[in-house]
């Protein structure tokens, strides 16, 4: 009888786990089971010149998805295209954020399983981290990279302990930057 309520409670704690996760997990199976192709471009190249029109100029024969109101602090209008992979690293999906029409943000979300890639990948591509983080912010410390013409791309410097969770690297404009000052002088 215990061994049966053992198995009952664990089956229940389980199914509560996978019902909380299950847009993530949508996500991952997508990736796992979708065929897709991989996409090219450096961190250097975004900016707010960026539309919806030239992510489909850009980014020929690949599905792109836009909708209104992406959420708290995205902007106006947010598209998500499913990649392969960017430069080369394992990608779920990447999203654009605009406001007004103008590119303000971008998250490439990479699984929890290639956060050192993507990490080596940034460090390659972008040099050592302008700044780090070194106490958590809403459970997430962060490496920083402040680009040339004011934008930053940011990538959390430790994967979730949920697999479940993704890996984003993060770029936003240089005008979002200037709002919210990404990098104190």
């Amino acid at each position: 009888m215990r061994r049966i309520l053992l198995a009952v409670l664990i089956a229940v704690a389980l199914a509560g786990v996978l019902f909380s996760q299950r847009d993530a997990f949508q996500e991952h199976r997508l990736y796992f089971t979708q065929e897709r192709q991989g996409v090219a471009f450096r961190l250097e190249e975004l900016s707010e010149t960026w539309t919806e029109q030239s992510l489909g100029q850009r980014f020929p024969g690949i599905p792109i998805r836009c909708s209104y109101n992406p959420g708290p602090g995205l902007g106006d209008r947010g598209c998500a295209l499913d990649a392969k992979s960017f430069n080369g690293v394992p990608t779920l999906f990447i999203a654009f954020f605009f406001e007004a029409g103008r590119l303000q943000q971008v998250s490439i979300n990479i699984p929890w399983w290639h956060h050192q890639r993507a990490h080596r990948y940034l460090r390659t591509s972008l040099g050592e981290p302008t700044a780090a983080q070194f106490l958590n912010f809403w459970d997430t410390r962060l490496y920083g990279w402040a680009l040339r013409d004011g934008a930053g791309v940011f990538f959390n410097r430790d994967k979730a302990l949920n697999p479940l969770v993704w890996n984003a690297i993060y770029w936003r404009s240089a005008s979002a930057c200037r709002a919210i000052e990404c990098f104190r002088q």
